[in-house]
């Protein structure tokens, strides 16, 4: 989806969950447009086109230099039901949330606190009716990391659970003056938005077991939570060129060979036909592949002509790649300990094989994509199945690094020795010290990603 587009719609649907479950009521009046702005760090004219898409579906009236207000009427009983369709086909998401987030979204927390920048963070009184003082102070942590990606999860995860969405009188702004936020009161803070969404959750489900019967929602299907990843622009291309970089890294394509004829492709990957065309296209500009008219298109892996990455679309995934680092670091260990624990014996030991056929590689891209694809198939959280397989495309990008190494005459570091450790761990059942190692070799590719692209921000 189209970042503006992504954007509009997150907004969108939060004012419209807010109105359809009676939290806003006919005649009420939104925050200002700038208080909204304010909120979801967008511009003016993101929020415009959401209020124009709330004013369409009938759900408000704008006037010139005055805030929307609500014209939807529903009574106390459609406002119950609008909430039991919403929340009943999402039950095992929620549940899933209580350990995913802490998996997730705690590390970044705790990373957070510890930047150059939690000292300027302030209670935020000026978004009055918008969130809660936890959830808007939580944000504001994670906003250090100056990180879209991570912001953008964050947000989903929020609007996915609906945590977005509590009753006015628990809204809480201005409870701790103006004074600037010691580690100490956000680390209060942090408790309180686990409880706060302890007891969210503890009332939702209960909310659900009572109302799936009464609203005959027993047969509903679950609706999983998907991370939508916003981009300029369209992303299908880019996520097939992932594909089948992935495929060619893994020599499942070799240098010298060449791809499957075009209609194969958008059959075999159920795309249409002009988008593989596009692939391809993205494919040779990278230098992955070249295409020779009447013959095909044969991989090649030649070194990339370092003026692409001043392309707009080239820079973007570039970033998306850089920020999917940071959240790897900040998450991988606690991540790849949980899914290793939760693993059967027989899934280690094929893991510890896919590991061993990394010997004699030099693309770390082959290492990471051996440990993400493990955990987007076994982790028991679908939450984190769904996240780490999206961050798993967008590592795929730094084959990008992979071939500036290349085309000045470098190469990825030698991995013999860090393979070897991982080896040592999983055969020792040291799951504690493989996790670690993870942790340390992505910290190591973000510095240097940082060291290499540091022009792309």
């Amino acid at each position: 989806m189209k970042k503006d587009e992504g954007l509009t719609e997150l907004i969108y649907e939060y004012y419209e969950s807010r109105i359809l479950f009676g939290y806003y009521r006919y005649g009420e009046q939104l925050v200002s447009l700038s208080q909204i702005c304010s909120t979801f760090q967008v511009g003016r004219n993101t929020v415009l086109a959401a209020l124009k898409k709330l004013e369409e579906k009938g759900y408000i009236v704008t006037e010139e230099r005055k805030v929307a207000r609500i014209t939807y009427q529903g009574t106390d009983e459609i406002f119950l039901e609008n909430t039991a369709k919403y929340f009943v086909p999402r039950k095992e998401g929620i549940l899933d949330f209580s350990l995913a987030g802490k998996l997730l979204l705690l590390p970044m927390w705790e990373a957070g606190l510890h930047n150059p920048e939690p000292d300027t963070i302030r209670p935020d009184t000026g978004r009055p009716d918008i969130m809660s003082t936890p959830i808007s102070l939580y944000f504001d942590v994670l906003r250090t990391f100056h990180n879209d990606l991570l912001l953008n999860l964050y947000w989903q995860c929020l609007r996915y659970l609906n945590f977005l969405y509590p009753s006015k009188r628990e809204i809480r702004t201005g409870t701790i003056a103006e004074e600037v936020l010691s580690v100490r009161t956000m680390d209060d803070l942090k408790t309180e938005f686990d409880s706060y969404i302890d007891s969210a959750q503890n009332k939702v489900i209960d909310f659900i077991e009572s109302a799936r019967g009464e609203y005959h929602l027993e047969a509903v299907p679950q609706i999983p939570f998907k991370w939508n990843i916003y981009r300029s622009r369209p992303q299908v291309r880019y996520t097939l060129a992932t594909v089948v970089i992935r495929e060619i890294i893994w020599e499942r394509y070799p240098v010298g060979s060449y791809l499957p004829s075009l209609p194969n492709m958008a059959e075999q990957y159920q795309v249409s036909l002009s988008t593989v065309r596009r692939t391809v296209a993205v494919l040779n500009s990278l230098g992955v592949t070249r295409t020779y008219m009447g013959i095909g298109t044969k991989v090649c892996l030649e070194p990339m002509d370092l003026n692409l990455l001043k392309k707009d679309e080239i820079r973007e995934n570039m970033l998306l790649h850089g920020e999917g680092l940071q959240i790897l670091a900040l998450t991988v260990r606690g991540v790849a300990l949980f899914t290793l624990e939760s693993a059967t014996k027989e899934k280690r030991d094929e893991l510890l094989q896919e590991i061993r056929k990394l010997h004699g590689k030099t693309s770390s891209i082959l290492c990471i994509d051996v440990l993400l694809s493990f955990i987007s198939r076994e982790c028991p959280s679908a939450m984190i199945r769904e996240c780490y397989d999206k961050l798993r495309e967008l590592a795929v990008w730094g084959y990008i690094l992979s071939a500036v190494l290349m085309s000045t005459g470098q190469l990825d570091n030698d991995l013999s020795d860090f393979i070897g450790r991982l080896e040592k761990d999983l055969q020792s059942g040291d799951l504690a010290s493989f996790s670690d190692e993870w942790k340390f070799f992505i910290m190591d590719r973000l510095n240097y990603f940082y060291l290499k692209f540091a022009f792309l921000k």
